[in-house]
């Protein structure tokens, strides 16, 4: 039996939101959404109890994906947390930027199912490489 991920995804879109919910759930997963990269980080900084894993949108306001990821992975007590990068787009630039991060992958936003799709195989890629 495979053991249930606590997961947090940070995202300005409220659908977007709604959607990777949604999905991690009914993959079996438990999943905390933010809309707001302080209170992300707040939180994981309070919280004893970290996520298995963390998604992040690249482009937000106030604390964009790529300076969260940054603070996350210059921090001891997070750096370790698996990143997974969302967005709707691609730019090769990114794709180095975040590598060079330690980003495990990056997820692109589309439709429901492809969406759905890239994260049920990003957690797979997740589980059997913290085994």
């Amino acid at each position: 039996m495979k053991k249930v991920k606590t997961i947090y995804y940070l995202d300005d879109d409220f659908d977007d939101l709604g959607l990777f919910k949604e999905i991690v759930e009914e993959l079996g997963h438990n999943v905390k959404v933010f809309s707001n990269g302080k209170k992300m980080l707040l939180t994981l900084e309070i919280k004893e109890d970290k996520p298995d894993f963390i998604f992040l949108d690249i482009h937000m306001p106030v604390l964009n994906g790529e300076e969260i990821l940054e603070i996350i992975k210059k921090s001891d007590d997070l750096k370790d947390i698996p990143v997974v990068m969302v967005s709707g787009a691609y730019p090769k630039k990114l794709l180095q930027y975040c590598a060079q991060l330690g980003v495990k992958c990056l997820v692109k936003k589309h439709n429901f199912q492809e969406f759905k799709q890239n994260i049920s195989d990003v957690l797979k890629e997740l589980e059997v490489a913290k085994v």
